[in-house]
């Protein structure tokens, strides 16, 4: 039986290499679908992990901790006493924290000590880090709150009134605030709680703790999420873990919930969309199978029908005929299965964890097998009716043109498939049921449709034609109609083409939304996340970095506020920003309207008042002045001015670059803990001019003293009196209308916006805006009177809800302009990688500092490995197998037919048939079937994107924007060039190769 099969195989080459290379593209999709799911679901969970906030990739446990005398010992035997009970895979960062009191000035405010593993390698430090005990490091914030510098020491107490001392080494600024190290709040900035003002933590030596005023600190135990845990395959065990450590009395921190959440979304998008294109893409190959296993039955009909006179049995010729399939089946599987593996691991672009490698290498291993086996069921089952033929009939040279009833059965089946798949999607989605497959169902109903309309308009053509004498038009329509097999060829290729077309379709979509998601989530090509002491810095720096304006854009985002708020440098918004027009009008946001002219600058070296005082007692005058590029603040006291008409120098130093006034206060004679007390009640002072020495300057004169638009009072509270008129600014604090009430506010603003600032505003105004005129809190300081130029549904950044506003505006109408929200740095799109280095270094010489950078590449390749995204590639991969089913297929058909098609030609030879006429039958009847295969293809895929909903690109629903287009001509285009290529290619060569051997057997005949 052997040898009968190997000289079958000999015989036949064509079609056991056709039968091989069809079954090794079923194995290497076979293997594709878990190797690629074990891979890309890890590969999106990496990246939901390095994506996600620090908060969510950390695990913390602390317990109040008795440290005695030995801190070190009691840290290491709290570590020892975690991991007792959690298997950590990463070096944990441990702390000891403790909450104390400072009182300055009448304030009180919680003072947190902590002591953390190498702290001073995460911070930029003025000063010294701690070394010895009683040594602290505060933050630079803490520092200013305080009034304290480096060698002075702060007083804190605990909650028994125990008197804690700590000198203060240096101050520190956090070098990556968002990273994992700071992701601890406990160790984090302080916040304002239940009232309760809260400074930064004051760092210490570890040795510090050893002070009886620590007696029971809490340790902390920070440590990286273990990789198990966001697979999957530890959630049982951190369940376990978190019991056991809370009964041990523990406090258990778990990771935050969204990031577990989002990688099983990944896991789930990225499983269910490999399997609808991996049952797809078998189906097609047992259906390639099934038309290859039908075209080569009918070139051993022979062989059978010589068995049956011979007396074989139907078992006998089983063995045989199967035999001829279980050869290249058995050959393809190593190819087919390498091909699988790396294809997958190539279009996940990720290797499979070895966690992983056994699962997949055993769900792969049944994969194959269960593949094998159908198709050589399909192979064996497609000889079942020639078995069953009687010998006469299998000796007969013509073809049955009987249609069965099963064959219009499963074209209705089709039909009815696809209908209820189309229902399914409109009713509830693509993401249930038949709905999944509506596309795919829809392509295969178009494609069996558009093969029995050809198939019925082709013949009545092609006998059209014969009455008309058009012998070549006449024998190259009923080639298609009465050649075997054709229809199902038809269907195979449409329906491949179509596939290939809406998977095409799918990740052009995709890559376009994905595309512009990064757009609006960044705002400009590329975004620096800097630290700066203050937003003037920050506009200031980037204005000297870039004079040219064409580069570089300061921004502020505080989506804390509430409105969120974007406060861009308007100039630069046309040149650095990819402002797309559903933002709205960039003319909106220009400031010039409402900027009053601006004050004369204080560059000088003193300052003369000239003023009148009309209280009791003397007062003094503190300018409240800001640096023009450091936004530093400077207070130059004036005075004190005795009652009457008086003048009084005082002394100006740091604003030799230029300060400007930002308000007034009306203080009293003297200062407490170096702050200005207010001037007690019915003061008065009436300012008459500013001057400065060194250069020589009015800075306030007559005009603006006596201009009221340029002065106001506080906000909230009862506050001073501020009258501007007859050339005379006039500061009085009200008498209290209850005795011991508090005093009022004794501020006054200089108002450099004389006007409402110009804001575009996306999603529904403020509660507040409605009962009175608008006004935007920014950046956690003082309200600023808006207006609202232009209204629209999204805005960079901010999504459907929020504010953008002039940064420079914002930062001259705040009175308190605060440091809230997140300094940025646009750079535009196009600039050179050299530039943006300069730039930093511009930036840093001016104290600013880049701590991260992201850009919209980067982030379309961080949306590139969502779940959904992965799947998209995985589909169009199996759709370009199924385009070489098609191609290995039609070759197939071509193939076996050739003998037989050779003998009729040879007979319509010797009736006077030319050979360019038999060559053109042939070549255009190939050439029509390959191109109404392409052609249907794309329409029906056209269609199928037309009929059935946009694909859902994101699994978190984001739709800030229009989904793009289900219909892309031009992809469609493209899929057509490269389908026409593929399957015309194989379909030329079989067609050379049949064209040479039919010359050779005609004589050179013409």
């Amino acid at each position: 039986m052997l040898l009968l099969v190997l000289d079958a195989l000999r015989r036949r080459p064509a079609q056991w290499l056709a039968v091989a290379a069809l079954t090794a593209l079923l194995y290497a999709i076979a293997a594709a679908g878990p190797q690629f799911a074990a891979a890309a679901t890890a590969r999106a969970a990496a990246a939901d992990v390095a994506a996600a906030p620090a908060a969510q990739r950390i695990l913390t446990v602390h317990r109040g901790t008795p440290v005695g005398r030995d801190p070190q010992g009691a840290l290491a035997e709290f570590r020892a006493d975690v991991e007792r009970l959690l298997d950590s895979s990463t070096a944990p960062v441990l702390g000891l924290t403790r909450p104390l009191t400072s009182v300055t000035g009448g304030f009180k405010r919680v003072a947190p000590v902590a002591y953390r593993d190498g702290v001073c390698e995460h911070v930029r430090v003025s000063g010294a880090c701690p070394a010895a005990a009683g040594e602290a490091m505060l933050s630079r914030r803490a520092a200013d709150t305080l009034g304290l510098r480096a060698g002075d020491q702060v007083k804190l107490r605990t909650q028994s009134a125990t008197e804690v001392t700590l000198r203060v080494t240096g101050t520190y600024e956090r070098t990556d605030p968002s990273g994992a190290y700071w992701a601890e709040p406990l160790f984090g900035p302080g916040q304002i709680t239940a009232g309760e003002e809260a400074l930064d933590p004051a760092f210490v030596s570890l040795a510090t703790f050893g002070d009886e005023g620590f007696d029971e600190p809490t340790a902390v135990y920070t440590t990286s999420l273990p990789a198990r845990i966001v697979s999957g395959a530890g959630r049982d065990e951190l369940r376990d873990t978190q019991e056991a450590l809370e009964k041990a009395g523990f406090t258990f921190v778990p990771p935050d919930q969204s990031l577990l959440d989002a990688v099983d979304a990944d896991r789930a998008a990225v499983r269910k969309g490999m399997l609808v294109a991996w049952v797809q893409a078998l189906v097609l190959c047992w259906l390639a199978l099934a038309i290859a296993g039908r075209h080569t039955a009918q070139d051993r009909r022979p062989d059978i029908a010589l068995l049956k006179l011979r007396g074989s049995t139907r078992l006998r010729m089983l063995r045989l005929t199967a035999g001829q399939h279980l050869l290249p089946m058995l050959l393809a599987l190593p190819v087919g299965l390498l091909l699988g593996v790396f294809g997958a691991r190539e279009a996940a672009d990720a290797d499979v964890p070895a966690a992983q490698l056994w699962p997949a290498a055993q769900l792969t291993g049944a994969a194959v097998v269960a593949a094998f086996v159908v198709g050589l069921t399909v192979l064996v089952l497609g000889e079942v009716a020639t078995f069953r033929a009687p010998v006469a009939t299998l000796l007969r040279r013509v073809p049955s043109q009987r249609r069965g009833w099963q064959r219009r059965t499963l074209d209705v089946v089709v039909l009815v498939a696809a209908a209820a798949a189309l229902y399914q999607a409109h009713a509830g989605g693509t993401t249930t049921g038949l709905g999944v497959a509506a596309p795919a169902l829809t392509a295969l109903a178009g494609a069996v449709l558009m093969a029995r309309l050809l198939a019925a308009g082709s013949d009545r053509l092609g006998r059209g034609a014969l009455r008309f004498g058009q012998i070549k038009l006449a024998l190259t329509a009923l080639r298609f109609s009465r050649q075997p097999g054709a229809d199902r060829i038809l269907v195979l290729m449409a329906v491949a083409v179509a596939l290939l077309g809406l998977a095409a379709q799918g990740f052009t979509i995709g890559r376009t939304a994905r595309a512009d998601r990064a757009s609006v989530e960044l705002g400009a090509a590329r975004v620096l996340t800097v630290q700066a002491a203050n937003h003037t810095a920050l506009l200031a720096a980037v204005r000297r970095a870039d004079p040219g304006g064409r580069t570089a854009m300061a921004v502020v985002a505080d989506l804390g506020a509430s409105p969120p708020v974007l406060a861009v440098d308007s100039a630069r918004l046309a040149a650095v920003a990819d402002w797309r027009p559903e933002y709205g009008p960039r003319s909106a946001l220009d400031p010039t309207a409402a900027r009053a002219e601006p004050l004369p600058l204080i560059s000088g070296t003193g300052l003369t008042l000239d003023a009148r005082n009309d209280s009791a007692e003397p007062v003094r005058l503190v300018l409240t002045l800001r640096h023009g590029v450091t936004g530093a603040d400077v207070s130059v006291p004036i005075g004190p001015v005795p009652p009457g008409e008086h003048q009084a120098a005082a002394s100006v130093r740091g604003c030799e670059s230029g300060c400007r006034i930002v308000g007034l206060v009306l203080a009293g004679p003297s200062d407490v803990d170096k702050r200005p007390v207010s001037a007690p009640a019915n003061s008065a002072l009436v300012v008459r001019e500013l001057r400065q020495q060194g250069p020589d300057a009015v800075i306030l004169s007559g005009a603006s003293l006596g201009d009221q638009r340029r002065w106001r009072g506080a906000d909230t509270g009862p506050a001073m009196s501020v009258g501007a008129r007859q050339g005379a600014l006039t500061l009085r604090i009200p008498k209290p209308v209850v005795d011991n009430a508090a005093v009022g506010d004794n501020h006054a603003y200089v108002v450099d916006v004389v006007a409402a600032v110009p804001v575009i505003l996306a999603g529904p105004a403020p509660k507040a805006w409605l009962a009175g005129d608008p006004a935007l809190p920014l950046f956690g300081g003082s309200s600023v009177p808006v207006r609202v130029a232009a209204t629209t549904a999204v805005l960079p950044v901010l999504g459907r809800a929020g504010t953008v506003i002039d940064l420079d505006a914002a930062v001259h109408a705040a009175a308190d302009a605060g440091t809230a929200g997140v300094p940025q740095v646009w750079i535009a799109a196009g600039t050179p990688q050299a530039t943006v280095d300069a730039l930093t270094a511009e930036l840093a010489a001016a104290g600013v500092t880049v701590l991260a950078a992201d850009s919209v590449e980067r982030r379309i390749e961080r949306l590139d490995q969502d779940g959904s995204a992965l799947a998209t590639r995985f589909q169009l991969l199996v759709a370009l197998c199924a385009l070489l089913l098609a191609a290995v297929a039609a070759t197939v058909a071509v193939t076996v037919q050739e003998a037989a098609r050779a003998r009729e030609w040879r007979a319509l030879r010797a009736q006077g048939l030319p050979m360019r006429a038999a060559v053109g039958v042939e070549t255009g009847g190939q050439a029509a079937l390959v191109a109404f295969g392409v052609l249907g293809g794309l329409v029906v895929a056209g269609a199928a994107a037309r009929v059935t909903d946009v694909p859902a690109v994101f699994l978190d629903d984001w739709r800030l924007l229009p989904p793009p287009e289900t219909l892309q001509l031009s992809v469609l285009g493209g899929t057509g060039l490269l389908a026409l290529t593929v399957l015309g290619a194989a379909s030329g060569a079989v067609m050379l190769a049949w064209i040479r051997n039919l010359r050779n057997s005609d004589g050179g005949r013409r």
